[in-house]
C-alpha cells in the first residue's frame, strides 16, 4: 500500500488537527478474506474487535515521529515509537491481552466523515525470535478506518488492519506500507459507542 505525499499524510497533516480530543471507543467485525494465508486464523474467519482511544496524537508528537522516519527510516521510526506511551489499544472483544497504539490521528475527509489512522510497534513473539523468522523485520501494526455519519448521525464505517508491516519513505515524499505477505484484516461494521 502506498500513501501519496500530502506532506506525509500519516503523521504530519496539520490540517488534520484532531478535533476529537476526548476518549472514544469503537467496535468492529474483523474478517480475514479467503486466500489471506494466515496460519493461526483460517481464511473466512471473523472476530469481534474493540478499539479504545484515550486521546489522539498531537501535531508535535506526529511531527517528531515523521522526523524520525525522514532522518533514519524504518529503524529510527521503530526506536522512536518504542519510547512513546500508549494512547489507545485494540483487542479481541472479551479476551485478555491487547496491542498498544502509540500514534493515532483523525482527519476530516471530503464528503463528510473522517479517517482514523493508528500505528503501533508490534510485539515480536518468542517463537518469531527463536525461529529467526523474516516477519521480525515487519515490526509495525497499522489500522485505518473511514467513518461517516449515518441517517441518525451516528458514525459507522469500514477499515483495514495490517498486523505486520514495514513503513518506508520512498524518494522523500511517499510513505509505503509493506505488508508481510498476509492480506490485511478487513474491518466491517465499525461503530462508535
Amino acid at each position: 500500500m502506498k500513501i501519496k505525499p500530502i506532506l506525509l499524510m500519516l503523521w504530519i497533516s496539520v490540517a488534520a488537527l484532531s478535533v476529537y480530543a476526548q476518549s472514544e471507543k469503537f467496535s468492529a467485525l474483523g474478517y480475514l478474506p479467503s486466500g489471506a494465508g494466515m496460519r493461526m486464523v483460517g481464511a473466512g474467519s471473523t472476530m469481534n474487535l474493540d478499539l479504545y482511544i484515550d486521546r489522539y496524537s498531537t501535531n508535535q508528537e506526529a511531527n517528531l515521529l515523521a522526523g524520525a522516519l525522514i532522518e533514519g527510516g524504518n529503524d529510527a521510526l521503530l526506536k522512536s515509537l518504542e519510547k512513546v506511551k500508549r494512547i489507545g489499544k485494540i483487542q479481541l472483544t472479551g479476551r485478555v491481552g491487547f496491542y498498544d497504539l502509540k500514534l493515532i490521528r483523525s482527519r476530516p475527509i471530503s464528503g463528510g466523515g473522517r479517517q482514523i489512522i493508528a500505528v503501533t510497534d508490534r510485539p515480536i513473539s518468542g517463537f518469531e525470535m527463536y525461529a529467526g523468522s523474516r516477519s521480525q523485520d515487519y515490526n509495525f501494526g497499522v489500522i485505518q478506518i473511514v467513518l461517516k455519519p449515518n441517517s441518525k448521525g451516528k458514525e459507522r464505517g469500514t477499515g483495514t488492519m495490517i498486523y505486520a508491516s514495514k513503513i518506508k519513505l520512498i524518494k522523500g515524499k511517499t510513505i509505503q506500507i509493506e505488508n508481510y505477505g498476509v492480506s490485511p484484516l478487513q474491518l466491517r461494521n465499525v461503530r462508535k459507542w
